[in-house]
């Protein structure tokens, strides 16, 4: 008995609550947040970051709360990022990259097209990204009310190149007369806040009208009462170059 009593006392004396094998304390188990943040990637907390970005504004967003949707500790994020303006950066840059894209792709599509084809299928494409992507009119809308370092910055590097791009496509069209002598930043403007506003105001016009603006139906019919609205005389010019009733020229 007390050669059992001395090893239990040596064993807490080398391990406290009884130490194992590989010299390892017995006891509480320890954590296992590395191995959940094994699975979290960059992309992962950039998602998450858009949302948080997004619905609370760069101010009331917080690395934390990132964190948190994504069950990681709050060091990871600063690991991957270093900090909250970091973050935020890679998140624009993220979500403008995929617009980026799906304008290049619409590009594509109609090249060697009339103007008129090249600023309806430009505005499809803006749309359709915009009810899949509702975070960047909510993002842009939140830096674009203060004048800050941060809106400088996405207007350098994102919006600028952006309204430039589709600055030439309204020049072309005006050019050719499918759309009235106004001004660039007028049309910009108000084309895409009545394209943010239908998505944006979901909850108001399903307790308004009783409509569901994402049902492809609504989002199409949208689209072609936007484009119409936009375009002077474009039940005539528009089928001359591009018929906006062909699925193959719009898109699914």
């Amino acid at each position: 008995m007390r050669d059992n009593a001395g090893v239990v006392e040596d064993s807490r004396s080398s391990g406290g609550r009884g130490a194992s094998s590989t010299g390892r304390p017995r006891g509480r188990p320890q954590k296992k947040a590395r191995g959940k943040a094994r699975g979290v990637t960059r992309e992962i907390i950039i998602a998450a970051a858009l949302r948080e970005f997004a619905e609370c504004g760069y101010e009331g967003a917080t690395t934390a709360s990132i964190a948190r949707r994504v069950r990681v500790t709050q060091p990871l994020i600063h690991y991957h990022f270093g900090s909250k303006q970091a973050l935020w950066r890679a998140t624009v840059d993220s979500i403008f990259a995929r617009l980026s894209a799906e304008v290049e792709d619409a590009e594509r599509k109609v090249e060697g097209m009339g103007p008129a084809a090249k600023f309806v299928t430009l505005t499809y494409s803006f749309i359709d990204f915009s009810v899949s992507n509702p975070e960047l009119a909510r993002i842009t809308h939140n830096e674009g009310v203060v004048h800050t370092e941060r809106l400088e910055w996405i207007v350098e590097n994102h919006l600028r190149p952006l309204y430039k791009r589709w600055g030439a496509y309204i020049e072309s069209a005006k050019e050719a007369g499918i759309i009235k002598d106004l001004p660039a930043a007028f049309v910009v403007t108000a084309l895409l806040g009545a394209l943010a506003q239908f998505f944006d105001l979901a909850p108001l016009l399903r307790a308004v009208w009783a409509i569901e603006p994402t049902t492809q139906e609504n989002v199409r019919a949208y689209s072609n009462a936007v484009v119409e609205m936009f375009l002077e005389g474009a039940s005539v010019r528009i089928d001359e170059d591009f018929d906006m009733a062909d699925p193959e020229n719009v898109g699914d």
